[in-house]
């Protein structure tokens, strides 16, 4: 694991964040494990975080003063209420400093002690090895292959649906 000379800082997310966050989402290493587009809009990521809804709990990594990866937790509704669906990205150059798991942990520490779900699911691209990984240290367990479920660089790609319980 490299080791990053800046501090790394968790904060809920503000809307000044927006462009970092959209630079972030466009990079290689990035942009093929989620779920952007290359005609993504700023406009339209200032404008979702904008209108963040009261279960919408989002979080920033900072360092020096910027936007470096971004996690968020949506809390269900109704007779989901009691479980939440979670995301997270980090920007190519911090990715293996650890920066993943701080979002991570925030979102557990924000689902378990504030929100008390019972809970937290998630999909992850099935070739992202790393990242399944780093979920099934925290618990996470695949609960099935979801086969050619998102269409990424020119392929069909089957992703993991795995949750936490308590």
């Amino acid at each position: 694991m490299r080791s990053s000379s800046a501090a790394v800082t968790i904060r809920p997310v503000r809307v000044e964040d927006a462009e970092a966050i959209w630079r972030i989402t466009q990079q290689d290493g990035v942009i093929e494990t989620i779920l952007a587009l290359p005609s993504d809009r700023l406009e339209r990521r200032r404008e979702r975080l904008a209108t963040l809804g009261p279960d919408e709990h989002w979080f920033v990594a900072e360092a020096e003063g910027e936007a470096i990866g971004l996690a968020g937790l949506s809390v269900g509704q109704g007779r989901l209420r009691h479980s939440g669906h979670i995301f997270l990205f980090v920007a190519r150059e911090r990715q293996g400093q650890g920066v993943g798991t701080r979002l991570l942990e925030t979102l557990l520490d924000m689902a378990d002690r504030w929100l008390l779900l019972r809970r937290v699911e998630l999909t992850v691209f099935a070739e992202n090895e790393r990242a399944w990984r780093l979920y099934e240290r925290y618990g996470f367990e695949k609960e099935g292959l979801r086969k050619l479920s998102v269409i990424a660089q020119g392929e069909f790609k089957d992703e993991w649906l795995m949750a936490r319980y308590r």
